[in-house]
């Protein structure tokens, strides 16, 4: 009997529509099926369609793919005659005018036509005069026209390059410390939005025009850019070809997007007030020169940068690129998906043979010889591109083996060459230091004095060096052995902000003595305390003394005026400094006090946490931490040059605390940290009544309490927030720290009578909570028991007096009866 074989068939699903793929019977639905199928893939050939015209825009990869800047060079439409080779020979200090005006840092630069290129002292002094805040005033005009010379053509730039490094910043840094950053040369960088050709006014310079370019911060600043050149690079020229064909015309043109952007380099001359749809607002104003720029895949500026790069290489222009249309994008699209296809079932194809293979063997070995040549291939690959196993030669170590960078400052002394440093050697050293040797020494130091510590250090000789060269960079660390203040030229005073100098005679430790002219030092240096620093030798070789001419020099008292000083001294702050941080009173933050301020700020953070067994440095933090004295804000407004540098308690509470960024690496390592805190407090006046005058003759009253600024590079753990920027809370803490000055900033209850608040500045390096322990710190509970304990005793009392009152009238007329 044969059995019975039951037959099951398995319907296999469509991935498409997730239909069967056998063939089904006829069914009514069946057109009505059918125009939906046509309907959808119509749908999807149309999105297709879009998204390739999409993907065929080069701006779509900027994100993922960016266009690197292009340094571009400035084409100037204006005639420019190329300078003299011969120089205006230095005068005889014929006249104090004269020597000002012709040898300040630098000689002067004439055109043939007239023009004068100015100097960076000139530069300075006409910064100085703009009007910080408010909108274009005719004082502002001519520092614009100056620094505008400056920037020019190149030629005039390499002549008068910046004092300083190039500092990478933003537009939140100048708006919130114009005064740190006024006059000095910064880096914007932005989406150029809008362009206006203005036309200047008569100056001495020659300027004629110049442009107002709009810039977007890349940073995600909502506020702009206002940057302005004395011309416009190619690429950003064809942007407004009508407006530079025409000297005179004067226009403005939104640029459309994609937005090219562009690299510009300038002095920060002021914040701008100006009109926009939010209301007045401000916005940093850079005066400079286009150092790059990038397309963004902006097609005008995208032709214009190929075809300057194209004619500098000495490549012939080709025909240009054009779009692709519309049946090309299909084609390469289809055979994209082709290639696709055919790579995706090959992989399958490969992954099902492995697969099976895998299936009909337990174990799979890879052969010895395969395993060699792999070892070997992979040993070649490393030896031809240069890749070592391990590496752990570090990038000092590589600096070591390549020598140390050259000693000379002649290229950072600008306006001072070989032959002017040996002239003013030998009259130091045959002591004919007459008018003219003052100047020399007062303008030197004045250069010295703008140099950053970090480009001094760099300079700084080895320690095995015994004798050096006029120019190079000349090692200071030694005692005092005699000093003497020398009064600086009054004519001079005004321009280089320098009332005196001082001459030293400093020996080291192995006796030899220098000879050295330096800024000016605290009245509180005495001979016996040690200096230290970077000086530039006017008198080198193997003669003894040695003479030499600094700017900043480091104060280290053999008796310090305070424990504070002391430490701060020891944790490597300059207090040199503070008598000059001290003429800053009531003013707000300036480039003056980042020497001080932010190096303090760590000293502060270190002399809270030094343990009293930590050796040297412990005992005496500990002893100042022991001797802190508790002031009020009345002690500090009365006499701030008596607690400057000086370690004090000081009780307040708390209102709001935010996040201040250090930018600038040589600072963030000085506070030991990226960024810092900023507290706002308020401090209790007791019964002071204090009245601050304003500019406009007003009267502020102000009692009970009185704001505070503290600052400190870690925040305590009452206060703290994780991952927040800033936060509002009030507490009422004590602290311990630095004081450093009365700082001045805006504030709503000033500003409406026209002044600016100013407060004490403390930098704190111990905090203590002064929340009360207790649910009831000042003892309500008992005082309302006891209120409570009255009123029911005078009930009780009222009740027993009426009961007494009832029964002698009831006994009363009993007795009538």
């Amino acid at each position: 009997m044969c059995p019975r074989i039951q037959c099951v068939t398995m319907r296999i699903p469509n991935e498409i529509n997730r239909d069967n793929l056998y063939r089904r019977r006829a069914r009514g639905g069946l057109p009505t099926q059918t125009y939906r199928r046509l309907f959808r893939l119509m749908l999807a050939l149309v999105l297709v369609l879009m998204v390739m015209r999409q993907a065929a825009r080069p701006g779509v990869y900027a994100i993922f793919f960016p266009e690197t800047m292009v340094p571009v060079q400035v084409e100037t439409t204006s005639r420019l005659t190329e300078k003299t080779d011969a120089q205006e020979a230095p005068s005889e200090w014929e006249t104090v005018q004269a020597a000002v005006a012709e040898q300040i840092l630098s000689e002067d630069q004439t055109l043939e036509d007239g023009e004068r290129t100015p100097t960076r002292m000139e530069q300075d002094s006409l910064i100085a005069q703009v009007d910080d805040g408010t909108v274009w005033r005719s004082a502002d005009q001519p520092a614009l026209c100056a620094t505008l010379a400056l920037h020019r053509s190149q030629q005039a730039w390499s002549a008068e390059p910046p004092f300083e490094p190039v500092l990478e910043t933003g537009v939140l840094p100048l708006l919130q410390q114009p005064e740190v950053y006024r006059g000095r040369t910064v880096r914007a960088t932005g989406k150029l939005v809008r362009i206006v050709s203005v036309q200047a006014n008569a100056n001495q310079w020659g300027i004629d025009r110049y442009w107002d370019c709009w810039l977007q911060p890349e940073d995600g600043s909502q506020r702009p850019w206002l940057v302005i050149v004395p011309e416009l690079p190619n690429g950003i020229r064809e942007l407004v070809p009508g407006l530079v064909s025409d000297s005179t015309a004067s226009g403005a043109l939104d640029v459309d997007s994609p937005l090219p952007t562009i690299i510009v380099e300038g002095e920060f001359l002021k914040r701008l007030s100006y009109q926009s749809a939010d209301g007045v607002e401000l916005t940093p104003v850079v005066v400079g020169h286009v150092q790059a720029v990038r397309s963004n895949g902006n097609p005008v500026v995208g032709a214009a940068i190929q075809s300057v790069t194209a004619e500098g290489s000495g490549v012939q222009s080709q025909e240009k690129s054009r779009p692709l249309s519309l049946g090309m994008i299909v084609v390469i699209a289809t055979l994209i998906g082709v290639a696709i296809g055919v790579l995706v079932m090959w992989r399958s194809a490969v992954s099902h043979r492995r697969l099976r293979a895998r299936r009909q063997q337990d174990h799979v070995t890879l052969p010895l010889v395969a395993f060699l040549a792999l070892g070997f291939s992979s040993w070649t690959v490393n030896q031809a591109w240069g890749v070592a196993p391990q590496s752990d030669v570090s990038v000092s170590e590589q600096e070591t083996r390549l020598g140390k960078s050259d000693t000379s400052l002649l290229d950072v002394l600008s306006g001072f060459d070989l032959e002017r440093l040996q002239r003013l050697g030998d009259r130091m050293r045959t002591g004919s230091n007459g008018d003219a040797a003052r100047d020399e020494q007062a303008k030197l130091v004045f250069r010295l004095k703008r140099l950053s510590e970090s480009t001094l250090d760099q300079r700084r000789p080895d320690s095995g060096t015994s004798s050096v060269s006029v120019g190079d960079a000349m090692e200071i660390d030694g005692k005092i052995e005699s000093l003497q203040f020398v009064a600086v030229p009054e004519e001079l005073t005004e321009f280089l902000g320098l009332r005196q100098l001082v001459e030293l005679v400093v020996a080291d430790e192995a006796g030899s003595r220098m000879l050295i002219v330096a800024a000016p030092l605290p009245k509180q240096v005495a001979v016996g305390d040690r200096l230290s620093g970077v000086g530039v030798a006017v008198h080198g070789g193997d003669e003894t003394p040695a003479i030499a001419v600094a700017g900043n020099l480091r104060w280290h008292p053999v008796q310090p005026e305070s424990l504070g000083w002391q430490v701060l001294s020891e944790l490597g702050v300059d207090i040199s400094r503070l008598p000059e941080i001290v003429s800053l009173s009531r003013r707000p933050l300036m480039d003056a006090d980042s020497q001080v301020f932010f190096s303090m700020i760590g000293a502060a953070h270190q002399a809270g946490l030094i343990p009293v067994s930590s050796e040297p440095l412990g005992p005496i933090a500990s002893a100042m931490r022991a001797s802190a004295v508790e002031v009020s804000p009345t002690d500090l407004l009365k006499e701030p040059q008596k607690w400057m540098g000086q370690w004090i308690r000081i009780d307040v509470e708390t209102v709001r605390w935010t996040r201040v960024s250090v930018e600038l690496d040589a600072r963030a390592q000085e506070v030991g940290s990226d960024h810092y805190y900023q507290i706002d407090a308020m401090g209790d006046l007791g019964n002071v009544q204090l009245k601050i005058a304003t500019e406009d003759g007003e009267t502020v009253t102000m009692e009970n309490r009185y704001p505070v600024t503290l600052v400190t590079a870690e925040l305590p753990a009452f206060l703290a927030e994780e991952n927040a920027l800033s936060r509002t809370i009030s507490k009422p803490v004590r602290v311990e720290g630095f004081f450093y000055r009365l700082w001045s900033y805006e504030s709503d209850l000033m500003a409406s009578h026209d002044g600016k608040q100013f407060a004490p500045l403390l930098i704190a390096g111990r905090w203590v909570d002064r929340t009360p322990t207790s649910k009831d710190p000042i003892g309500v509970r008992w005082i309302g028991t006891l209120a409570a304990a009255g009123v029911v005793t005078a009930i009780v009392a009222a009740l027993v007096f009426a009961w007494c009152n009832r029964r002698g009238d009831r006994l009363a007329r009993q007795q009538r009866v």
